[in-house]
């Protein structure tokens, strides 16, 4: 364990301490200074413009800037919300977080295949997952691991048993398919670059390679595909819609795992242009490389 480890950890603890025991709106607030500073500083300012311009070309820098300002706020916000979901706010989440679609979901459960639950870095999507689990739907997501093995345990004790985490890696599959048979809802935040192993779709008006995972498991097992997006509202509350993708009927599998690549990027790109100030634009979603793989 390299000493930074242990500094970042500490910090952690210490912000993470102190959030909790704040009322929410002073949290909220703390969060959305948090999230302002790392943009004064400038951290990944770059990428966000840069992202942003190609999302919304016709818009002038300066109002990308403005966008890029509250994203940063929100992003601040999203995170202390995920922290303090681990304390008190758990047993407020239906006063936070308002959903609808869960009857649907519910009756596509019915079939005994599962359902995939596709969501991207959109509002508080932290939370939202587990706001499903509060509901008593069988949550099974799809995590990666972060650097540092003391934050990484830390991130992913916060949602509790309700939620089965599934770590990105060579089990990953299997444990997928183990979660879909039994009944269990498998929710993969697919918006992030996948690079050589993606399926190249378009995304905000350019290509880009997507995970392919919701694709192959459409492809060989035909589970339901859900949509779950969301924002923030008044007052520090949220609005969450769970709705059922619709995947054209196609000839073959590898035409069937591209629809639902594309109409994933679809749905969730209308999402974000909705609420571009709520995106996480801090990813490198798009990359001059991507013209490499597409060929």
């Amino acid at each position: 364990m390299r000493l930074t480890h242990n500094q970042e950890y500490c910090s952690l603890l210490c912000v993470a301490g102190l959030m909790r025991v704040l009322p929410r709106p002073l949290a909220l607030l703390g969060g959305a200074a948090i999230g302002q500073l790392g943009w004064s500083l400038r951290i990944r300012r770059q990428v966000v413009i840069d992202n942003l311009r190609q999302a919304l070309p016709r818009t002038p820098d300066s109002q990308l800037r403005r966008i890029g300002a509250k994203s940063a706020r929100n992003f601040g916000r999203t995170m202390v919300e995920f922290i303090r979901f681990s304390g008190r706010d758990r047993q407020k989440l239906d006063e936070i977080v308002a959903l609808s679609g869960v009857s649907a979901l519910r009756e596509a459960l019915g079939q005994k295949r599962g359902a995939l639950i596709l969501t991207g870095h959109l509002g508080a999507w932290a939370l939202y997952f587990t706001a499903l689990a509060a509901e008593k739907i069988p949550i099974a997501l799809l995590v990666g691991k972060q650097h540092n093995p003391k934050v990484d345990k830390f991130i992913h004790s916060i949602p509790g048993d309700q939620v089965t985490l599934i770590p990105k890696g060579k089990s990953a599959i299997r444990k997928i398919m183990q979660n879909l048979q039994e009944g269990c809802c498998v929710v993969m935040v697919a918006d992030q670059h996948a690079g050589r192993t993606g399926i190249m779709a378009p995304f905000l008006g350019k290509d880009t390679p997507t995970l392919a995972l919701p694709g192959s498991f459409v492809a060989k097992h035909n589970p339901p595909v859900f949509l779950m997006k969301g924002h923030r509202v008044e007052k520090g509350r949220h609005k969450v819609t769970v709705s059922p993708i619709d995947i054209p009927e196609c000839p073959c599998r590898d035409s069937l795992k591209s629809e639902v690549t594309r109409c994933y990027n679809e749905a969730i790109g209308k999402a974000v242009l909705d609420h571009p100030e709520q995106y996480f634009w801090y990813h490198r979603r798009w990359r001059d490389s991507d013209h490499e793989l597409a060929s």
